[in-house]
């Protein structure tokens, strides 16, 4: 076959399976699992370091326990952490459905991180799912092959504990349900739409919340130009949709009581109400009272650190969107794909399809936009959408560009652009969203950990913090059943609180961990003498 001929004979092979619309589905889902398996020599299972990871895990220990939620450990002013709650019940202030999957993982094959590693190949193959609604099967395939070179192999949500395809997959079900209930209003259509909604219902709530109000305003605003009728929609949908959501928002309810003890409030409401003194949301433009706190470290996380934070957010909150924005565009897309989709920005508004998923994502901004910060997993519940875009723009250029040479460099382009937005450096910085700071956190523990997994029996570590301590690097963390555990980790409150600690806890050997910038762990034993000797120099508790 002439060289000239090549890329034309592969892009019709492509188009014959991407026709295969089950078979691709499954194979995009495959791919981004033995993709990932495949790297583990080189990069092994991740270790937390985030905070939210540390409650994302305790999630996942709790259920694989076969619990909701753990009781109120003893002594628990010791144990209070950011992103945890203590009272009135033990357990991960964030919904379930991610420690639910990790549960599953820690279950069959003993890490939590097989929950993870699951949940990406099923959030690529629904990625597939949703954009064979919205395109030609081979623009679906082509744009699920770019979702899972860009997130579905190597990312922040494949490498740490608190990332977005839980969310992507609930939020892909209903993006891809909604030009399917335009076309047939089928059931089967209408179960996806509604177990999407209780998906993102048990991840992200407030964005979940914001897509599915698009996506229904949408689907009725088409309905009516169309002449079809919002009611006949409507009850095509509610028996189904009925048979999905009734159950599962009984079930949240039960655990919103097991966890808060209130069926209709959410533990991470119950969580802030507890510490947060600033609200995630724009409209808040004065801080709450000042809860009373049981560490110096934790007024100083929630006051100084987290309030810092939000307020500047909230002073200039253009800035912070621009740079979210950015954020957002280098996650999903990579450079060059950004900022070739910002030259098609004509030709893919005259696309009907391109449009419509500009118009979705564009509303669906605007109403998370009120949200402080916006983390690339805060948006996942649209990341079809944004694919949907991605595989608009290469037939935009290929519309742009059209000819003979068009169709010998159109698949070099594509297979060009694919390799450009999983460059190394790219892998890289998605692998650590937060750059070295994720290191910090993971080798003080790891090292701390190492050395007392050695030591024989139970063993305690009380943590006090320094003047040069990075609120943001917590160290005391535990799992479900506190009180089994080879370490605990507990806060150092002064010498006379750690003394009903250290008696309680009699039987293990008592470490003092002293972090200011550098760690330094010794022996804390109960005499007196050592114990003002341990808590001399101004210590932080």
């Amino acid at each position: 076959m002439p060289v000239t001929r090549f890329p034309l004979a592969l892009e019709r092979r492509f188009t014959r399976l991407a026709r295969r619309k089950w078979l691709t589905i499954l194979l995009v889902g495959l791919l981004s699992l033995a993709s990932r398996a495949l790297l583990l020599p080189i990069l092994p299972i991740p270790q937390p370091a985030i905070q939210d990871e540390f409650s994302y895990l305790l999630a996942s220990d709790t259920f694989a326990s076969g619990r909701l939620t753990n009781p109120t450990p003893a002594f628990a002013d010791h144990f209070e952490t950011p992103q945890v709650l203590v009272r009135p019940t033990y357990a991960s202030k964030y919904p379930p459905l991610a420690g639910l999957v990790m549960a599953l993982g820690q279950k069959l094959a003993g890490h939590p991180w097989v929950g993870v590693w699951l949940s990406s190949g099923a959030l690529c193959a629904a990625i597939c799912w949703a954009l064979q609604g919205w395109l030609p099967a081979p623009l679906a395939l082509l744009g699920a092959l770019l979702a899972l070179v860009k997130i579905g192999i190597v990312s922040y949500w494949s490498e740490g504990y608190w990332g977005g395809a839980y969310a992507g997959i609930g939020g892909a079900l209903v993006i891809g349900a909604v030009p399917r209930l335009l076309r047939r209003r089928r059931s089967a259509d209408a179960i996806a739409f509604a177990s999407g909604i209780a998906i993102l219902a048990n991840t992200r709530p407030y964005e979940g919340l914001v897509l599915v109000l698009v996506c229904t305003a949408y689907l009725a605003a088409i309905s009516v130009h169309r002449q079809t009728g919002i009611g006949r929609l409507a009850k095509s949908l509610a028996l189904p949709m009925a048979l999905v959501l009734i159950p599962v928002f009984a079930w949240m309810s039960y655990y919103n009581y097991r966890v808060a003890g209130d069926p209709l409030n959410m533990p991470y409401v119950t969580h802030d109400a507890q510490y947060a003194v600033w609200s995630p949301l724009l409209w808040q433009t004065h801080p709450a009272a000042e809860p009373r706190y049981s560490s110096r470290f934790l007024r100083d996380f929630w006051v100084l650190g987290d309030g810092r934070e939000k307020q500047a957010a909230h002073a200039i909150p253009v800035k912070a969107h621009v740079s979210d924005l950015l954020d957002l565009g280098r996650f999903y897309l990579g450079w060059p794909l950004m900022l070739g989709m910002l030259a098609l920005a004509y030709p893919l508004w005259r696309n009907p399809t391109a449009r419509a998923a500009l118009l979705l994502s564009a509303m669906f901004y605007v109403g998370i936009a009120f949200d402080v910060r916006l983390y690339p997993h805060y948006a996942a519940p649209a990341t079809a959408l944004i694919y949907v875009l991605a595989a608009c723009a290469f037939r935009s250029l290929r519309k742009a560009w059209p000819g003979r040479f068009a169709e010998r460099v159109y698949l070099p382009w594509f297979l060009f652009g694919l390799f450009a937005v999983a460059t190394l450096p790219g892998l890289h910085g998605s692998r650590y969203w937060f750059g070295p700071a994720d290191f910090h956190v993971r080798a003080k523990r790891a090292a701390v950990t190492k050395q007392l997994e050695r030591e024989p029996g139970g063993q305690l570590v009380l943590v006090r913090y320094g003047a040069q301590h990075d609120l943001f690097e917590e160290l005391v963390y535990n799992p479900a059943d506190i009180d089994r555990s080879k370490i605990i980790w507990a806060r150092s409150l002064g010498p006379e609180k750690d003394r009903e600690l250290l008696r309680h806890y009699r039987g293990r050997r008592a470490w003092l961990l002293v972090e200011d910038g550098t760690v330094t762990l010794s022996r804390y034993a109960i005499t007196g003498e050592e114990v003002v000797n341990a808590s001399a120099g101004g210590p932080y508790y």
